[in-house]
C-alpha cells in the first residue's frame, strides 16, 4: 500500500511494488487516497479505480469551535497500542472486510504523519469508536474515524472529531482536511455540520489485482 497521498509515484515505482507484492504471494496492491495526477500514473501502471473520495477542508481560524464541550467528551480516552485489536474490530465493523483496518493497519495510520493524536470512546463497557488525527507542517488531518454500528447515532463521532479539531487548534494549525466516500452521506453530513467544505478535487484509491 502506498500511504503518502501527497507524493506522485512513477509507473516504475508502482510496477516494482506490484512485482514485490506478487513475489510475496499477495494478489492485491492498493494505494491510499491519490490526487488526480497520481491516480493517472496508477492507471498507466495497470491499476483500476477501487473507490472515489470527497476531500473536505476546514479553515481553523474561521471556526473557533463549539463554546461548550459536546456530549460524550467526558468519555474520550487515549487510544494506546494495546487497544488496537479492539479498535480494529470496530474499524472492520464500520467499514467492512474490504476497507477495514487490522491492528497493523491502524499502527500505519498513526505513523503516517510526524505528529498524531489517537482517542477512543468507551460505551457499554466496550470500545465504541475511535479517531486518529495527525499534523504535518501547518495542517491537520482526520486520518481515521470509526464508530461501531451498535453505537451510532449517540454523538460519538461528533465528540471524537471535535476533540481532534480542538487538538489542532491548540497547535495553531491553519486548516484541517478529511476525506470520505462520495456516497457516505452520514460522514459528509457530520463534517459539513462542523464547518468543513467540499473541495472540487476528488481523491481515488487505486487497486491492482494480480488474479485478473
Amino acid at each position: 500500500m502506498f500511504t503518502d497521498h501527497l507524493s506522485v509515484p512513477t509507473v516504475e515505482d508502482l510496477t516494482l511494488a506490484v512485482d514485490k507484492a506478487l513475489r510475496l504471494g499477495r494478489t492485491t496492491v492498493r494505494t491510499s487516497a491519490l490526487f488526480p495526477r497520481a491516480a493517472a500514473v496508477a492507471g498507466a501502471a495497470g491499476f483500476q479505480e477501487a473507490d472515489r473520495l470527497a476531500l473536505l477542508k476546514l479553515t481553523l481560524d474561521d471556526h473557533p469551535g463549539p463554546a461548550e464541550r459536546p456530549a460524550g467528551s467526558d468519555r474520550i480516552r487515549p487510544l494506546r497500542p494495546w487497544h488496537h485489536d479492539r479498535a480494529a474490530a470496530v474499524d472492520q465493523d464500520a467499514f467492512g472486510p474490504t476497507w477495514g483496518n487490522d491492528a497493523a493497519g491502524l499502527q500505519d495510520v498513526r505513523r503516517a504523519t510526524p505528529l498524531h493524536r489517537a482517542r477512543y470512546v468507551r460505551a457499554d463497557d466496550e470500545l465504541a469508536g475511535f479517531v486518529i488525527a495527525g499534523a504535518a507542517g501547518d495542517y491537520g488531518y482526520v486520518q481515521r474515524l470509526a464508530v461501531a454500528t451498535a453505537h451510532r447515532r449517540r454523538g460519538i463521532a461528533h465528540a471524537l472529531v471535535v476533540d481532534a479539531l480542538t487538538w489542532m487548534r491548540r497547535r495553531s494549525l491553519r486548516a484541517a482536511y478529511v476525506n470520505t466516500g462520495v456516497t457516505n452521506d452520514a460522514a459528509l453530513a457530520l463534517y459539513e455540520g462542523l464547518g468543513f467544505t467540499r473541495l472540487n478535487e476528488q481523491l481515488v484509491i487505486a487497486e491492482y489485482r494480480g488474479d485478473r
